[in-house]
């Protein structure tokens, strides 16, 4: 039997009974306060049941952290493509109106709808390409949401909004695009006509609204694709590649020569 004097005139065996013990209640004042510790208390109708203990006013915690759970924090951002059909709508008065002329209209054929669907698309995909190419931040943004399309793309729009801001889309790459679209666009704005019957006016407001927006929207992109500084990546560095040519080639130039 231990008979040794400790601190406090305790035995080691006492004194680390006691330690254990102050520990313990620590942890249950430490709990009872900021864990949120649910205790079950009497209750002389339905036996024991649990109540919420009353809580102290919690300590100031980190963003996204509370009560020993993530909390999503939720920003206030917009919609990258707006809100309505088609996507975009606002940045193009001429695609919104031009989507509307068919809207409240009853096909006539059955290709009608899905027509439509795909204007609709279109509409919404050069709008989203206008307002990415505006953008005073220089992101493709609402672009990046747009889906790929056989019938009208040659490439993922929002490649061609990436290679417009880093200015490695050439002249030529960009007028296939805009007339791809164009043709596209012209056809099926010719067919909803037709599948619509929609009158000799109608008809002429149609395809003034497409081509309105198909020239808005290149004299933009021609504007921000072809002119001014790389918005991405920038200029060349010194360790980048350059385009070079051996002097050795200079002699297979025009000949200058008496014979």
């Amino acid at each position: 039997m231990d008979t040794g004097n400790g601190l406090f005139g305790l035995t080691p065996s006492a004194m680390a009974i006691t330690i254990i013990l102050v520990l313990v209640a620590l942890w249950t004042a430490y709990t009872w306060f900021y864990g949120g510790v649910t205790v079950p208390l009497p209750s002389y109708k339905s036996g024991f049941v649990g109540t919420q203990a009353p809580q102290a006013p919690r300590l100031p915690k980190a963003e996204g952290f509370l009560g020993g759970r993530f909390k999503k924090v939720e920003g206030f951002g917009g919609a990258a493509k707006g809100t309505g059909s088609p996507d975009c709508l606002r940045s193009s008065s001429e695609g919104a109106a031009l989507v509307s002329l068919f809207r409240d209209l009853t096909s006539s054929v059955e290709e009608g709808p899905d027509d439509l669907r795909e204007l609709t698309q279109l509409v919404g995909k050069l709008s989203c390409f206008k307002k990415d190419l505006v953008s005073p931040s220089y992101i493709v943004d609402a672009t990046r949401h747009q889906k790929y399309a056989t019938s009208h793309d040659i490439e993922p729009i929002a490649e061609t909004t990436g290679r417009c801001f880093a200015k490695t889309i050439g002249p030529r790459d960009l007028g296939l695009a805009l007339d791809k679209w164009t043709s596209r666009g012209e056809l099926l704005v010719k067919r909803l006509c037709t599948a619509y019957k929609l009158t000799a006016g109608e008809v002429e407001k149609a395809q003034g609204l497409f081509r309105a927006l198909i020239r808005d929207v290149g004299d933009i992109a021609r504007g921000a694709c072809l002119q001014g500084e790389p918005m991405i990546a920038g200029k060349p560095g010194p360790r980048d590649a350059h385009p070079h040519e051996s002097e050795m080639y200079a002699v297979l130039g025009e000949y200058s020569g008496y014979y």
